[in-house]
């Protein structure tokens, strides 16, 4: 099923078309396409790009930190 059959709202639409055309811009290269959107990042002066994941090593612990304010 096309991601876009899920998604009736126009707004998520528009992101994917955005995300898609980035993605093209960089060759359909990942790589490239993070590094640019690092390096419209370090130009704008705001963050945009979080560098790091968190990961949770145990299922309960993703949830705790949900919750936690």
């Amino acid at each position: 099923m096309p991601v876009e059959s899920l998604y009736a709202d126009p707004v998520v639409a528009e992101i994917h078309e955005v995300r898609r055309r980035l993605l093209e811009a960089s060759g359909g290269d990942v790589a490239k396409f993070r590094q640019r959107l690092r390096e419209r990042q370090s130009a704008s002066g705001r963050r945009i790009v979080s560098g790091s994941v968190k990961k949770h090593t145990d299922p309960s612990d993703a949830m705790d930190s949900r919750t936690a304010s």
